[in-house]
């Protein structure tokens, strides 16, 4: 004979007959609806071991409805049972078992003389109590189908998990492990066998106690976890199984950071910044440098006026390396946020943290506050993060470093920390000025008129000479984005040579100030400069865009003596 839907938990519906005669001093028996004994518990009887057709139990599971008898001498049918007069029962009460409107068995009380009178004093408590006994009953055959359906669908999909690069790990409604993939292992624990053990115990986070008490989703938050020998950084999910209908337990997912980081690297192409297509903006000895420098993976420093010239030789830094698939972050240094600067970097989730194994651009080191130069200065010795709770964590960073001081003569007057000067400085790229030089400005000028000259289908415009020379003395050199927005503007309102009075009508001239100098006076000052440096003549004519025997013309036209 096939199970009954009771026969399927009999093992908890005879600890449940126990419970209720404990409970009620009282004989039990729960039948099913073939009127077989699931389960029983005798404290004063032991004649029944099988229920007849047409018994007090048969009529509960037939008629669908309570049946109370306080004397079965007053009952006909019991009164014609061959065993009647053997029989020690004297009372009785039963009450129908519901799952999905549908009768499936009985839970019946067989009262002896003495409890007869005392039980029938609380008569429609004693029903009540049944009543919420067989409710229970069938809250438990729906729980143990629900069990049986996912089960079933984790056996149907336990290879499937296990071929996830993400750990899964299942729970039940308080936190008991049901089900985890072999990432989830191991990410988190050695032993084999982790079901039945509490998620809560076995990664003691904040994150599940707050789950398994309020059970708000969670969504991506990231955690570090420490579980004895085995660390985690990422990112967590959860997410509510509904097993028909119902509520059953919860799913959680685990990300690592690294394995973020390769998710968006797959999905996204990141800088276009590479140091062959800055080769048109930067002289080929640091393109050379940067290179040499890039796979090393040594810490840089790159000196230069300009901000923009500074981030793009980073990226293109980065790109060369092995670290390209790693990412740049970029952090811009502004004492505004000093109270923030400190979190920002060495926080548990930090950057520096999330930027394991990339690389970090930070603008602007001059900036820093001296403490946080000091924590900078122990990473970069040590490769550790120190946290607030006096522990550490490692983190692999590659820091290219920016800066428009000079930081040797802070670091002189103490106003920069001399030993992470020392440090940074060892591999230094000089990015020349474009105050310094023409022949780098005249490359910008051509890049951004032959771009836009695409964009918008003009190849004819030009500047003339006087143009460049104004536009080199202006500050539109020292922003470039700026400049990128005049030459855009130059491409898409003329169509042939601009002069200065195309460049006043369209409101880009700047009259002149006291501060001003003539375009002589700035050439003659300037090759003096370049002068006391120590550069050579050749240098000097390349900066300024001019050729090796104009410089000499200049020299003597000056009155500037080698």
């Amino acid at each position: 004979m096939l199970e009954t839907i009771l026969g399927s938990i009999k093992e908890f519906v005879i600890r449940f007959s126990d419970i209720i005669s404990n409970t009620v001093d009282s004989d039990v028996i729960i039948a099913d609806n073939n009127l077989k004994i699931v389960g029983s518990k005798f404290r004063y009887f032991t004649l029944y071991n099988e229920i007849e057709v047409g018994s007090l139990i048969s009529e509960v599971i037939s008629k669908k409805e309570k049946v109370i008898v306080k004397d079965k001498g007053d009952i006909e049918s019991c009164r014609e049972c061959e065993q009647f007069h053997d029989c020690k029962m004297i009372g009785f009460v039963g009450v129908p078992i519901y799952y999905k409107d549908c009768v499936i068995g009985a839970i019946a009380l067989l009262l002896p003389q003495h409890r007869v009178e005392s039980l029938f004093q609380t008569i429609d408590t004693s029903i009540e109590f049944l009543e919420n006994m067989a409710e229970l009953l069938s809250g438990k055959i729906e729980y143990y189908n629900q069990n049986q359906s996912l089960s079933q669908i984790i056996v149907e999909r336990e290879a499937m998990m296990d071929l996830l690069s993400d750990a899964v790990v299942f729970t039940d409604y308080y936190g008991n492990i049901q089900h985890c993939n072999s990432r989830f292992k191991k990410l988190f624990t050695s032993d084999k066998n982790v079901n039945g053990k509490q998620l809560q115990e076995l990664l003691p986070h904040a994150i599940f106690d707050e789950y398994f008490s309020e059970y708000n989703e969670l969504k991506n938050i990231r955690v570090y976890i420490t579980c004895g020998s085995y660390s985690f950084y990422g990112f967590v999910s959860s997410k509510q199984v509904i097993v028909n209908g119902k509520e059953y337990g919860t799913m959680f997912v685990f990300e690592t950071m690294n394995q973020v980081q390769k998710n968006v690297q797959l999905s996204e192409k990141g800088s276009m910044v590479t140091l062959k297509w800055a080769e048109w903006i930067y002289p080929r000895d640091i393109i050379q440098k940067s290179k040499a420098l890039a796979v090393t993976g040594k810490t840089i420093l790159i000196s230069s006026k300009n901000r923009n010239l500074s981030e793009l030789l980073a990226k293109g830094i980065t790109n060369f390396s092995e670290r390209s698939l790693n990412g740049l972050k970029i952090l811009f240094c502004d004492n505004m946020y000093r109270d923030l600067l400190n979190v920002f970097l060495f926080d548990e989730f930090g950057e520096l943290r999330d930027a394991n194994n990339g690389t970090m651009l930070i603008h602007d080191v001059e900036n820093l506050p001296l403490y946080v130069q000091e924590r900078l200065l122990y990473f970069i010795k040590t490769g550790n993060i120190k946290l607030n709770n006096n522990t550490s964590v490692k983190s692999d960073v590659r820091l290219i470093f920016s800066s428009t001081g000079d930081l040797k003569e802070l670091a002189k007057n103490g106003l920069f920390l001399e030993e992470l000067y020392y440090h940074i400085s060892e591999h230094e790229i000089i990015v020349p000025n474009l105050q310094d030089d023409m022949t780098l400005f005249k490359l910008l000028i051509n890049s951004g008129l032959s771009y836009y000259g695409k964009v918008y289908q003009n190849n004819n415009v030009s500047l003339d000479k006087e143009v460049l020379e104004y536009l080199f003395r202006s500050s539109y050199k020292e922003n470039l984005n700026q400049l990128e927005s005049v030459l855009e503007a130059i491409v898409r309102k003329n169509d042939n040579e601009v002069t200065l009075d195309d460049i006043k009508d369209m409101g880009f001239y700047k009259q002149k100030n006291q501060n001003d100098i003539s375009l002589s006076t700035f050439e003659m000052e300037k090759i003096s400069e370049l002068l006391r440096t120590g550069c050579s003549k050749s240098e000097i004519a390349r900066r300024l865009g001019i050729g090796r025997a104009t410089l000499y013309r200049k020299l003597v036209e000056y009155g500037i003596s080698d």
